[in-house]
This record gives structure tokens, C-alpha cells and sequence, in this order.
């Protein structure tokens, strides 16, 4: 991958900045120092939490932030609760196995476009398993970058070829371990690695972006298998390594002894920062940097949105809280009744504070419930500091 320079960067930027406050001039610079954006197919590519540059999906996201918008620029979509593995962390275990309809979610896109949306994740269970995928992604073009979950079960060229021709934008595999034993024991299945690892290769030889997604338990974190995943994604030509940390939520409900501590989120910060260093080779990622009081706090709710399969609406993937349903009303109704609830970022993940309410066994929680245990934000709780920032007038 050939890296882009800050100063080619900002250059590109500059028609988006002007005009822009000081604070979020300041906010831009200040984020992507700590980034090693690229070149991908005549496109910059920064990270997966942003879209291509330039696409119409960068020209929204941009418009949300420059102007303070309270907009779900990223919503994810779990398209089915259908999936071969049974893998102890996922976070859609436990939840409704229902699944809505083509044109069901063909009208839930549209939606989701004239509420102002960037980015459309689709996950599941396993997107694969829907016969409809690629008539799904293609429905997204042009507004929204769309971004493919997936375990690379029995992928295969012909499948490949069907979403680069829907135009997917990004193919994000989820992998455990470099040691294939290791990967199948967690995924309960035999040649997952081997399916992660085609998955990665035929999109690469058809031109997709690639990232690897991988949960940076504590083990993970002490045993170096973080580093090898990242030599893994190099050697395979992978654009980026996504180190997510775990979350009390899904087959891991009520288990907070998995959550990393504080101090534990800051070895896995400077993991991302070590790896970061290298010129060439895959980008890091990690919500543990960015998710602080220090950096942009928790966005859930306020900017993310997560929609199950069967339609209940959450303030993201990991937070199994409804606050109604797209079957029964309308996507920016339920949306904009959320704003009481989320009127501003939080300083710090909302699920890493409340997980250990959640005691139910049945999710998402109704939105009654839902409501009841989603602290109150007032004006003397604590704001992230580029929220305060971006918040003050010149």
C-alpha cells in the first residue's frame, strides 16, 4: 500500500476545512496525526471508520461532523441471525432469530439514505448464508461506503466476484488466531482459518479493500497473538487490522471479568501505536483509542446505530438496548425519539458502564427497559474532549 503524505492529505482536505471553525480544523489535525492513511484503487483510505476519499459517503460524514450534526453516520445491520460457527464472543448471540425480508430492507435503505447516513456495516450471524447480499449492497450506491462483516464461510470466486460487481467497498473477516487448532476451536468448526484466509486473498486479486477484526482479549494482548495476526494480515496483502476490545454483551452477557481494565486498554492503545509505526503493511485500528474522555468519547446513539435482523433498533452492535422497531415505525421517528436519551456523546463507553444491569438472557431488552437503564446525561456529566472542543464558538 502506498501511504499518503499528511501534507498530500490535508491538501486534499482543504476544500472541506474552509470555512470550518478553528476547533475542527484543530480536531482533523489532530486525529489523523495519529493515522497512516493510504492509496487503495485511486482512493484514500484512512480507516474503516471513514469512507473512501473521494465518495459521496465522505462528502455526508464530513457534513456531520463539520457541522455538528446529531446523525448516525455509521449504522450497522445484522441481515440474518444465521451463522455456521459458535464462537463464544459474538456479540448477536442470544438475540431474536428473526430476519426481515428483500424489499423489507430494500425500503430500510432508502431510509437510512435521506436520514443522512455514511456508512452501512452489514453483519449478521453470517451475510454470506443471504442469497440476497450482493442485491442489498448494490441498493446502497452511491451515498452509502458499504462494509461486509463476514467470517469467509465457503466463500469462493464466483461469490467474490458478485460484490465487487454489487460494489462492495470493504470485506472485514473475522479472525482469532494464526494457529488454525486455536481458530477452530473458538469459531466450533473445522478449516475456519483456512476460509478466513481465502476470503482475504480472492478479494484481494478482485481489487476489494480487505481489513482483518479481531477481539484484543487480555490473552491475546500478553501472549504477542495480536502481532502475529498483524504479520498474518501483511503477509496476505490485508489493508487494515481492526483490535476490538471486548464487551459484555451477546454469549458474553454478564461477563465482566472479560472486559479489559483500564490499564490493560492502554497496553492495547500502544499496541496499535507500535504497529502504526511501520511505513508499509496493514493500518491499526482500535476504539479503545478513540473511544475516551480524552479523544471522542462513546458516539452510541448519538452518531451509530446498530439494527438487528428483526428489525430492533439499538444505539450500537454491542449495546442490546431496543428503542423500537423499523417494522413499526419509521427509521427517523425512532431516531429522532432517541435524542432524549443520547443528546451528546458520552466520555466513555455506555456498555463498559451498564453491562452489569443487563441480567436477561433475552435480547435485545424491550424499549421499556432499555429506557430505564440509560444514565441521564445532564450538563455537569462529563463530556469528551473533542466534543467540548468542537462545541465552542470561536
Amino acid at each position: 500500500m502506498e501511504a499518503v503524505k499528511k501534507r498530500t492529505l490535508l491538501k486534499q482536505l482543504s476544500p472541506y476545512l474552509k470555512g470550518a471553525s478553528f476547533q475542527l480544523k484543530w480536531f482533523t489535525l489532530l486525529k489523523f496525526r495519529k493515522e497512516r492513511p493510504h492509496w487503495f484503487r485511486h482512493q484514500i483510505r484512512i480507516n474503516s471508520n471513514f469512507p473512501p476519499y473521494p465518495s459521496q459517503s465522505f462528502d455526508r460524514i464530513v457534513d456531520i461532523i463539520k457541522n455538528g450534526k446529531r446523525l448516525p453516520h455509521t449504522i450497522d445491520f445484522a441481515i440474518t441471525s444465521k451463522c455456521p460457527y459458535h464462537c463464544p464472543h459474538c456479540s448477536y448471540g442470544k438475540r431474536k432469530k428473526e430476519e426481515m425480508g428483500t424489499q423489507e430492507i430494500l425500503r430500510l435503505i432508502e431510509e437510512i439514505k435521506e436520514l443522512g447516513t455514511a456508512i452501512f456495516g452489514i453483519t449478521g450471524g453470517e451475510p454470506l448464508t443471504r442469497p440476497d447480499l450482493e442485491t442489498i449492497i448494490a441498493a446502497c450506491a452511491p451515498e452509502l461506503s458499504t462494509i461486509l462483516y463476514t467470517t469467509g464461510f465457503q466463500i469462493d470466486k464466483q461469490r467474490i466476484r458478485a460484490l465487487s460487481k454489487a460494489k462492495i467497498d470493504s470485506v472485514i473477516v473475522g479472525i482469532d488466531s494464526t494457529d488454525p487448532k486455536i481458530q477452530d476451536a473458538v469459531r466450533g468448526e473445522k478449516g475456519s482459518l483456512d476460509f478466513a484466509k481465502q476470503a482475504l486473498q480472492l478479494c484481494h486479486e478482485e481489487g476489494i479493500y480487505t481489513g482483518i477484526n479481531t477481539i484484543a482479549t487480555r490473552e491475546r494482548i500478553l501472549n504477542g497473538e495480536l502481532e502475529r495476526i498483524y504479520d498474518f494480515a501483511w503477509s496476505l496483502n490485508v489493508g487494515e487490522l481492526r483490535l476490538n476490545f471486548p464487551i459484555a454483551t451477546g454469549r458474553w452477557v454478564r461477563c465482566q471479568n472479560n472486559q479489559l481494565k483500564a490499564e490493560e486498554l492502554e497496553m492495547l492503545r500502544g499496541i496499535k501505536r507500535k504497529l502504526n509505526r511501520n511505513r508499509s503493511g496493514p493500518i491499526v485500528s482500535t476504539l479503545a483509542e478513540y473511544e475516551t474522555a480524552d479523544f471522542l468519547g462513546c458516539n452510541t446513539g448519538y452518531q451509530t446505530l446498530f439494527i438487528d435482523s428483526s428489525g430492533e433498533i439499538c444505539p450500537c452492535d454491542f449495546t442490546p438496548l431496543s428503542f423500537g422497531n423499523v417494522k413499526e415505525a419509521h427509521l427517523k421517528d425512532i431516531w429522532t425519539q432517541m435524542e432524549r436519551y443520547f443528546p451528546r456523546p458520552r466520555a466513555e463507553c455506555l456498555m463498559r458502564e451498564i453491562s452489569h444491569t443487563i441480567q436477561s438472557d433475552f435480547l435485545p431488552l424491550s424499549p421499556e427497559q432499555s429506557k430505564t437503564l440509560v444514565p441521564q446525561l445532564t450538563k455537569d456529566s462529563p463530556s469528551p474532549a473533542i466534543y467540548k472542543k468542537l462545541s465552542k464558538k470561536n
